[in-house]
């Protein structure tokens, strides 16, 4: 197991930044750009820390900044999940969300081809109506430079997500209490339909499971995140 101690390089994650981050990604973006390549940034964390707001809010910053809507492309791993009839027949629906729940090689795969610059093409993402993964309507166009992607599972120092070592250029830990991670995932679950004993036993016996399994076998990240807020107020960013 690798060293998930905290790195020297921390970040608060306010305004000003945000800002400035999203404006070093789309230096990054042009250098690598200039080598063929693609700037691909990884956002990790527990479910309900806040990681697709991050990466939304990056994306979205870094193309205000490129003056285009396709400089940086948001690619979240949620896209990936195996698709429910598969989860059925292999019995696995019920931990939906745990590593083996995912197609990791399509994943990794992806984010390897796209970070060359002559690759070009579409992506799917996570329906929350659906519930099933469908095709995004954004592309990774000739003019991207910045790949931005998040998912719980991009630390993880065991085959096969330890292969995004070597495909990702720079990752963030976004590090919030687990206490609050709980709430949050306590409050999405609610506002689905799922009552409050539903609500605690899918975490007990999935969001739990896959966070402790995670935890264990994370390696450091380049930067550790947190939200600049005050209190419980992290659950706005999630």
């Amino acid at each position: 197991m690798s060293d998930p101690s905290p790195t020297p390089t921390t970040l608060r994650l306010d305004d000003a930044m945000l800002h400035a981050r999203a404006e070093r990604l789309l230096a990054l973006g042009e250098q690598r750009h200039g080598e063929g390549r693609r700037f691909v940034l990884g956002i990790a964390g527990v479910p309900g820390s806040g990681k697709s707001t991050l990466g939304e809010k990056l994306t979205r910053l870094a193309n205000d900044a490129g003056d285009r809507e396709d400089t940086a492309v948001f690619i979240p791993m949620d896209g990936f999940h195996l698709p429910n009839a598969t989860l059925v027949a292999n019995g696995t629906k019920q931990r939906k969300g745990a590593h083996f729940t995912y197609d990791a090689d399509a994943y990794i795969g992806l984010l390897r081809r796209y970070g060359d610059r002559a690759n070009t093409g579409g992506f799917s993402v996570y329906c929350r109506v659906a519930h099933e993964p469908v095709p995004s309507e954004q592309r990774v166009t000739a003019a991207t430079r910045v790949i931005i992607t998040e998912g719980q599972y991009l630390l993880v120092d065991e085959p096969p997500w330890s292969e995004l070592a070597g495909v990702l250029d720079e990752t963030w830990w976004l590090d919030v209490s687990l206490d609050h991670a709980r709430r949050w995932l306590r409050q999405r679950d609610l506002a689905v339909g799922r009552d409050p004993d539903e609500a605690e036993r899918k975490y007990e016996q999935n969001d739990r499971l896959n966070t402790a399994w995670m935890i264990e076998r994370r390696r450091a990240a380049d930067v550790n995140a947190v939200w600049a807020v005050s209190g419980n107020d992290e659950g706005n960013h999630a």
